[in-house]
């Protein structure tokens, strides 16, 4: 029982260095792609608000035609 408790034990360490050590070695090009990914989401999005204005204001000025 004590030898299966020391196993994990170790092995959960070593597991949650070696991680460490990958998410360290990956964290430049993982920050550049949310980075990447941030922008592009921000692009899009102020896009679709402009073209939700558009519409808007075409349906506006369809509505003011028909009166």
């Amino acid at each position: 029982m004590q030898r299966n408790l020391i196993f994990t034990a170790v092995f959960a360490v070593f597991s949650l260095f070696f991680s460490q050590l990958t998410l360290a070695s990956e964290s430049g090009a993982f920050v550049a792609r949310n980075a990447a990914l941030a922008e592009q989401r921000a692009d899009a999005a102020q896009k679709q608000a402009a073209a939700e204005q558009r519409a808007a204001q075409q349906q506006q000025t369809d509505n003011a035609q028909d009166s």
